[in-house]
């Protein structure tokens, strides 16, 4: 399984990456230029690599948690519904997952639903 000081990494790096090709936009539109460097090969090709990432360690559930935290603009609460017993009620849980570190730590919590090959 891959580890924590891994996946942040990755993340991390690839967050450096869209902000640097943000600030080239700007440059080239800022000179009066369409630009878009989302539509480029090389974009393209580190967004391969970001799904080869997530296919390799990630189920699909992993895989959709990490891009709707990736690409989502809202923000980054996760709610689970817990089942009554007979001693509560249904009931709501609330994980707040804003920081790279809070989300691993929620994958964690139910690793089996979001890694691969998790033991």
């Amino acid at each position: 399984m891959i580890t924590q000081e891994e996946f942040n990494s990755f993340i991390n790096n690839y967050q450096t990456f869209e902000r640097a090709v943000e600030r080239v936009e700007k440059a080239i539109a800022g000179k009066g230029h369409y630009c878009y460097m989302y539509e480029t090969d090389w974009f393209e090709a580190v967004g391969k690599m970001l799904d080869i990432f997530l296919e390799s360690h990630f189920t699909e559930d992993g895989q959709d948690l990490i891009t709707w935290w990736l690409f989502e603009d809202v923000e980054h609460i996760i709610e689970q519904t817990v089942d009554p017993d007979l001693f509560h009620g249904k009931s709501e849980i609330e994980y707040n997952v804003e920081e790279i570190w809070d989300l691993w730590d929620y994958m964690v919590k139910y690793k089996k639903d979001y890694f691969k090959d998790a033991e």
